[in-house]
């Protein structure tokens, strides 16, 4: 109500008087050239300097974006300063209509107040940085830019749990961060503390798990322990904090009777613990998968030889007992061949037997036995030999 009152009292009319005078006099011409004359400066070392940080290979993605950021806020701090040099005189008339215009103004920009607010409680305090994750509102993401009224953080999602990009971009008023609580998850820099569940019942055996998810941590986290242990050390020198352990870890959380989970917690770089968790996860399942098709096989042979041993036993049941070898007796032997068929061919009777008749014994010695050893009886068709006696 006081400004409402105070504006009510202010006299229109001379006010009016005073900005022509100031109009048609020849510093509005000096100062507006003065301002162009600034801003064509700063846009020329813009130029430079963005064009000189983009041409630096060497520098990581992360710090050349940071280094982007701050020369912009820099060269915006230049002009304000530059122009509050230049139309300072001129801003000495321009309060006294302040209080004429106070209402007004501070209900039209009351969010950009307070988002102005909120730059400057991030320039004092510091809770986050460029390139920082950082978590609050149900807002998770990296902080990819920012200003006086706004912050960009190129979202991480689509839960609280995951570690990858969903490529969507969230543009924060900075009003937020004046009664929110921010989390900073990358606060120790370029090694973190990371930290996931496993699902397990109690009827499982989640010893076995716990095992293969600690030797899987191990591997994986190997390359880089002893460089997070130094980093780490330092880190706690610095900041007066308690040494942390960055040996890989496991604990145990029962959020019900029925239900057990495993809380892993291994060091990791900072931009590539969601890598080194799904490799650990990789890991146990693969050793739990050839676990179980070991496990398959062997049941399978021990079917395998169940049934075979069935059946050789049914086998051995079903076959007849054979007589001892004394008791076996040499069946008779019968001609069951069938008889020759008929045929019309004649059969050959035998010789008949001839009655032996003996040659009268000769005088004469035969002088050459061997060629008359025997005689032919006309066409009786009988050989009779030397010997033959005829009755």
């Amino acid at each position: 109500m006081d400004l409402y009152s105070s504006a009510k009292k202010i006299d229109w009319a001379q006010q009016a008087e005073q900005f022509s005078e100031y109009f048609s006099s020849g510093e509005l011409l000096k100062n507006g050239i003065a301002t162009l004359v600034i801003v064509l400066l700063l846009l020329i070392l813009r130029s430079i300097l963005v064009r000189a940080v983009r041409r630096s290979d060497k520098l990581p993605s992360d710090v050349r974006r940071r280094w982007l950021v701050q020369i912009r806020n820099g060269l915006l701090f230049l002009f304000l300063l530059g122009m509050t040099v230049v139309w300072s005189s001129q801003i000495q008339h321009v309060t006294i209509s302040i209080l004429a215009f106070a209402v007004a103004v501070v209900i039209a920009t009351k969010e950009l107040i307070q988002c102005v607010s909120g730059s400057i409680m991030k320039a004092v305090g510091r809770p986050f940085k460029l390139g920082d994750r950082i978590e609050f509102q149900h807002i998770r993401g990296d902080v990819i830019d920012h200003n006086i009224l706004t912050t960009t953080i190129m979202e991480i999602g689509p839960d609280q749990m995951t570690q990858q990009l969903t490529g969507r971009a969230i543009v924060v008023p900075n009003n937020m961060f004046l009664n929110k609580v921010v989390i900073n998850e990358t606060f120790t820099q370029e090694y973190v503390l990371h930290c996931f569940k496993i699902p397990c019942s109690l009827k499982d055996d989640w010893r076995q798990t716990e095992q293969d998810l600690l030797e899987a941590a191990k591997i994986e986290c190997e390359p880089w322990l002893a460089k997070a242990r130094q980093h780490f050390d330092l880190l706690a020198k610095q900041q007066g904090l308690t040494v942390l352990s960055v040996d890989p870890r496991i604990t145990f959380r029962m959020p019900k009777s029925s239900e057990l989970e495993l809380v892993v917690r291994v060091v990791a770089p900072a931009r590539r613990k969601g890598r080194v968790e799904q490799s650990i996860l990789r890991r146990m399942l693969d050793k739990q998968w050839e676990r179980a098709k070991a496990a398959e096989a062997e049941k399978l042979a021990a079917e395998e030889a169940k049934v075979a041993e069935a059946a050789a036993a049914a086998a051995a049941a079903t076959a007849p007992a054979l007589p001892a070898p004394s008791a076996i007796e040499t069946p008779a032997i019968t001609d069951n061949s069938p008889a020759a068929p008929p045929s019309d061919t004649p059969e050959l009777s035998e010789t008949p037997a001839l009655p032996s008749m003996a040659l009268p014994p000769t005088s004469d010695p035969d002088p050459n036995p061997g060629a008359a050893g025997g005689a032919t009886l006309g066409n009786t068709g009988v050989t009779a030999s030397r010997n033959t006696r005829f009755p």
